[in-house]
């Protein structure tokens, strides 16, 4: 019986192991809301400096530049229409126009994908003639 009676907890000492659990959650959940604040307060200066690249990039890619279109009397002859995403705009040939620059950066980007394009039918031609030659067709 004497074990058991040392065993009895009294009420204040309950109560200060609350108090005490108590201000350990407190302090927990204090250093994660701290935490937490800190990574919102990163997110958003990264995501501000998104924002600012993207609005540069933007600002960038709509600036005016000149260009200056082949014209012959066969196949250059007709103005260029040229879109991007909704935008577009007609570029007439043999002139000097002036042009958002992601017009130009795209007619750029179709000049590289026709030699491309030439330089591979220019190998399979050969590779035809070849292969012809090879099978004495």
């Amino acid at each position: 019986m004497q074990a058991k009676e040392n065993e009895k907890v009294t009420l204040a000492d309950l109560q200060k192991q609350i108090e005490t659990m108590r201000a350990e959650y407190e302090a927990k959940l204090a250093l994660l809301c701290e935490e937490k604040s800190e990574q919102a307060r990163a997110a958003d200066e990264q995501s501000e400096k998104f924002k600012s690249f993207l609005r540069e990039q933007e600002a960038w890619l709509n600036e005016y530049v000149e260009v200056r279109l082949f014209k012959d009397n066969e196949k250059y002859k007709d103005d260029v229409y040229v879109a991007i995403n909704g935008k577009n705009c007609v570029i007439r040939r043999g002139v000097w126009t002036r042009i958002r620059r992601k017009f130009a950066l795209l007619l750029d980007q179709s000049e590289i994908q026709d030699l491309r394009t030439a330089e591979l039918m220019e190998r399979e031609a050969g590779r035809f003639a070849d292969e012809s030659r090879r099978r004495d067709v």
